[in-house]
């Protein structure tokens, strides 16, 4: 019974593992940066790009690496924390997700003054690494 109760929990933790960076996968259409924590997107939705740091999309894939602007490197998600590390970079950039679904992705930068990154779900047909 116990080894059946231990499978259980690491089939379950697999799981909600599995599907917290499944909603993550795909690319995002970068929009803008706001000052401070931001976890919901009500507000946001009617937003489009014209920020003054430019244009740009950030692409999750399913083998845990990512895309950024022709930068490219690996990620992990635990506790809803992102952790980025990109390729020609040793330093990890920890990102927290405040809130990720369907169509808007939240992620909140810590480091020096704290920001919220605001990106749209960009439509495409396939995103299968």
């Amino acid at each position: 019974m116990f080894q059946f109760k231990s499978i259980l929990f690491y089939f379950l933790l697999f799981l909600i593992i599995s599907c917290s960076s499944n909603k993550l996968s795909g690319s995002w259409e970068f929009i803008d940066i706001y000052d401070g924590e931001i976890s919901q997107t009500d507000t946001l939705k009617t937003k489009t790009n014209n920020s003054r740091y430019g244009t740009g999309i950030l692409t999750f894939y399913q083998d845990k690496t990512f895309n950024s602007m022709g930068n490219n490197g690996t990620y992990q998600i635990e506790n809803k924390l992102l952790k980025m590390k990109y390729n020609d970079d040793e330093n990890i950039t920890p990102m927290k997700i405040s809130n990720v679904s369907k169509n808007y992705l939240l992620l909140f930068s810590m480091a020096g003054s704290p920001k919220t990154w605001f990106y749209k779900k960009v439509k495409e047909i396939d995103n299968k690494k």
